[in-house]
């Protein structure tokens, strides 16, 4: 459930904390963003008002190794500025690795981004309970819990083209 301080009430990270949070692009950038492995992504995306191109380093919640899809969480929720830009426009491509690749995008349901979350929360019990408190949304294991926090947690499916 939201409590008042949800993610609409935090301002965009700034000093030394949206340096830390954007240092991963230049290491994608110099080819060497495999020591992320796939545990992060890069985005590629345009500006909803400017068009301009921006990356944005992403943790990947799950890896899905028969689609190959790769979903990701909003930590800053509805309001962040790459969440809104995607909603505007489709993503322009996702660095795995080493490499780029064109993609494409999905925002999941409710009801699956739940499914997702619980798995997220069982492989890293610490960062879920970061994300989740960052966020101002908690649940108490009940389905309906779930459901209230995820509407606040939006996940989104990238599908590289690998061809």
């Amino acid at each position: 459930m939201s409590n008042e301080s949800g993610p609409s009430s935090r301002g965009k990270p700034s000093g030394i904390s949206k340096w830390f949070m954007q240092s991963p692009k230049w290491l994608y950038r110099a080819k060497l963003g495999f020591v992320f492995g796939q545990r992060f992504l890069l985005l590629e995306h345009k500006g909803r008002k400017s068009g301009a191109l921006y990356q944005t380093p992403l943790e990947v919640a799950y890896h899905n190794p028969e689609t190959d899809e790769y979903v990701v969480t909003s930590g800053r929720g509805v309001k962040a500025d790459w969440y809104r830009n995607i909603q505007a426009s489709p993503a322009v491509a996702i660095w795995i690795g080493s490499s780029r690749y064109p993609t494409t995008q999905r925002f999941l349901p409710t009801e699956e981004a739940v499914e997702v979350m619980k798995n997220y929360e069982q492989e890293h019990p610490k960062t879920a309970a970061k994300l989740e408190e960052m966020m101002g949304v908690s649940h108490d294991e009940t389905p309906e819990s779930w459901l209230a926090m995820m509407e606040q947690i939006p996940m989104i499916g990238f599908t590289p083209d690998r061809q």
